[in-house]
């Protein structure tokens, strides 16, 4: 007996020890509706012609479940379309929560605010800023970042805002990029309408409006000192619009009939799913 438990023992220390079981990661919720925004970069602001920021679209968005829309390829012509492509795809639920643990490593996901420094800590003025908001763990949280991927001039920044800097902007630069995916098509736009002034460019063209929406007193007004005013436009009018849109471009003058004189600038927005209003597109 004693030898043979010796032998017993001897065979156990000469094998491998077995593996320790696989820890699987936790799942970190999140919102799942699919007109809920899980995480969304923008940018906007910053030294451009106000026409740039209303015509502004997220750089990414993923949604609740799974389905992400970003800005499609532009074709390189002037003048540039009426209206900014969009193509949606879908993430599966592994690949959404993956995103998400990026984010926790990054301490995006940490409660409260995040300091990235502000224009006076970059040294540099009239940049963009980066927005990126993330819903998850039951939090609704924004970080912001003035000039973002822009080295500080003079040294102000501290060592902690340098590294959470760094942290978002290689977040944000490792979100999925050159997805396949089927066009978007909006149900309800956000159109801009501002008279026309100046000369007419170079390709432009003039087109009826095709609704029935009055262009100088629909909407409401932006704040831009343009006098540009939002109109939202919506299910079947929506459809008709975007028909025009497609023979139209950047340039385009809109008139209310044939042969009327006066005429308007459109920049047409198209809103994303969650998106019901004039609001910014990070808001």
């Amino acid at each position: 007996m004693r030898i043979r438990l010796f032998t017993s023992l001897a065979l156990a220390a000469a094998l491998p020890a077995a593996p320790a079981a696989a820890q699987t990661p936790a799942v970190i919720g999140h919102p799942a509706r699919a007109t809920d925004v899980v995480l969304r970069v923008s940018s906007g602001g910053g030294f451009v012609p106000a026409q740039v920021n209303l015509r502004a679209l997220p750089s990414f968005t993923l949604y609740g479940d799974g389905t992400v829309i970003v800005p499609g390829a532009v074709i390189q012509i002037y003048p540039g379309p009426a209206i900014s492509p969009l193509v949606r795809s879908k993430l599966s639920e592994a690949r959404v929560q993956t995103l998400l643990r990026r984010a926790q490593a990054a301490g995006l996901l940490a409660r409260g605010t995040i300091d990235y420094g502000d224009m006076g800590a970059m040294g540099i003025s009239d940049m963009p800023t980066t927005t990126l908001i993330v819903n998850a763990r039951g939090r609704h949280l924004v970080r912001a970042a003035y000039a973002l991927g822009v080295t500080a001039h003079g040294g102000r920044l501290t060592a902690r805002q340098a590294r959470a800097r760094l942290a978002l902007q290689r977040f944000v630069a490792q979100l999925p990029k050159g997805l396949r995916g089927t066009p978007y098509a909006p149900t309800a736009l956000a159109v801009y309408a501002g008279p026309f002034t100046g000369t007419a460019q170079a390709g432009s063209t003039r087109v009826r409006w095709p609704l029935r929406s009055n262009l100088a007193t629909a909407g409401t007004r932006v704040s831009t000192g343009l006098g540009y005013r939002c109109i939202l436009v919506r299910g079947n009018d929506a459809k008709i619009l975007l028909g025009a849109l497609r023979k139209a471009n950047e340039q385009t003058r809109w008139v209310a009939r044939a042969g009327a004189s006066r005429s308007y600038q459109l920049i047409a927005r198209p809103l994303l799913p969650d998106q019901r209003t004039c609001a910014a597109p990070g808001a």
